[in-house]
């Protein structure tokens, strides 16, 4: 939930969005999806441009359809608990509304307005219909005493990842592949939907639980001028699913264990996870 007072968005509105979005997807690394919009009878996208957790920071919007004279800057959102009193102040205290957007209910989602000065900015209800907070996330971290490059090797080539984690794979780790592995302990696929590869710093990938896709991210920073690497897990749940503290505890057991797999095999040549789980299958 958003704090009262707090800057929670930014969006820019221009007569070029799309050379914009292209602009900051290059110079900053944002990723965009498409927001359909209208403007009469016709149909275009606004952007909504992400950071590389997939998490909405901004949007670039054209002018036009109900962004028409909306200022070109880009405009700060911050999130307030009443909006109707707050537009009200602003007109009283000399300031001026540019745009009042309504939900259904008939309440303000969000306005933008200027200050007595002719600054522009933006406030609203952020809250109003907010999805909860997303739910635990398994985290672990290790130290191999390899270069990154070789780090993120074994992690996306599946010959070298079967000799720490999975025993099959379908394919390399690549943005877009939807893969299928096979660990050694048990009988059964795994769907994985590849999201993000960035070399030498990032995989992400998700894979379902309980009907529910988690998001997996390997980030790897290089670290003793480059003679080894920091790798850091994260497997996150999506926003209105908690998939409990057992599965927080397990998988967050199973990351370490992957960890310590794999610097096993990089740094010494040891295959750590044989034998390693069989006494979980001894009835």
């Amino acid at each position: 939930m958003y704090t009262k007072g707090a800057f929670i968005f930014a969006d820019l509105t221009v007569p070029g969005a799309t050379a914009l979005r292209d602009f900051y997807q290059e110079v900053i690394g944002w990723e965009s999806d498409g927001i359909p919009m209208k403007d009469g009878g016709e149909s275009y996208e606004d952007y909504m441009m992400k950071d590389d957790a997939g998490k909405p920071v901004g949007g670039v919007c054209h002018a036009r359809g109900g962004n028409l004279g909306v200022p070109q800057a880009w405009m700060l959102y911050v999130h307030v608990d009443e909006p109707e009193k707050c537009v009200e102040a602003c007109e009283r205290l000399g300031g001026e509304v540019v745009k009042i957007a309504k939900n259904k209910e008939g309440r303000i989602h969000y306005a933008m307005l200027r200050d007595p000065l002719g600054n522009a900015f933006g406030l609203g209800d952020f809250n109003l219909g907010k999805q909860p907070e997303p739910g635990p996330a398994a985290k672990a971290a290790i130290q191999i005493g390899k270069p990154v490059a070789e780090v993120f090797e074994a992690i996306v080539n599946p010959e070298i990842m079967r000799h720490y984690f999975i025993s099959q794979s379908t394919g390399r780790m690549a943005t877009g592949a939807t893969l299928t592995w096979r660990f050694p302990e048990f009988d059964g696929d795994v769907p994985v939907r590849v999201k993000k590869v960035e070399s030498p710093s990032l995989v992400r990938f998700g894979w379902d639980v309980n009907g529910h896709e988690l998001e997996c991210a390997i980030r790897l920073e290089p670290f003793a001028e480059g003679k080894a690497t920091i790798v850091k897990i994260e497997e996150s749940s999506p926003e209105g699913y908690d998939p409990g503290q057992e599965w927080l505890v397990g998988n967050t057991e199973g990351w370490a264990n992957f960890c310590a797999c794999m610097k096993a095999w990089l740094e010494y040549g040891v295959h750590l996870r044989t034998g390693a789980f069989d006494f979980r299958f001894v009835k």
